[in-house]
């Protein structure tokens, strides 16, 4: 059995090379949309708690909402929606934004437009994820620490 094992090994480590490839990208992707759902979650209780139209308790019926419709969910416990509220904050800081633009990555910045006050236009800009992320943690910019 062995000789046998020997006399394939090169074309059984082409399959599995291929199967480690394939694995590595499928977790990879997974990983980014966490990544995403959780700065979108964020962005949206953010938003919401910011325009006072939800407070505390409300993020507290949210976790107790999704653990009651969906006991499959985990990780969204109201300390982990904050969490997710901070990622989407930090990641969407002016602090951020502008030490991207400054290392001439205005491709991973969007900008969008809000009204306010119904006369006043004011412009926001926010980092794309999950490659500001990738930059980031592989220490090709230098934009991690942010001041709020």
């Amino acid at each position: 059995m062995a000789n046998e094992i020997i006399k394939y090994e090169h074309q059984f480590e082409e399959i599995r090379s291929i199967i480690t490839m394939h694995r590595e990208k499928a977790l990879r992707l997974v990983n980014e949309k966490s990544l995403q759902m959780s700065w979108i979650v964020g962005k949206i209780v953010s938003n919401r708690l910011k325009s006072n139209e939800w407070g505390s308790k409300v993020v507290t019926q949210l976790s107790e909402y999704l653990r009651t419709k969906d006991p499959s969910l985990k990780g969204y416990s109201r300390r982990n929606i904050y969490n997710m509220v901070t990622f989407y904050e930090e990641y969407s800081a002016d602090g951020f934004t502008e030490c991207l633009q400054r290392q001439a990555l205005p491709d991973f910045v969007q900008t969008g437009t809000a009204q306010m006050d119904g006369n006043e236009i004011v412009q926001t800009t926010s980092a794309q994820l999950p490659q500001i992320l990738y930059l980031t943690t592989t220490g090709n910019i230098q934009c991690h620490k942010i001041e709020l």
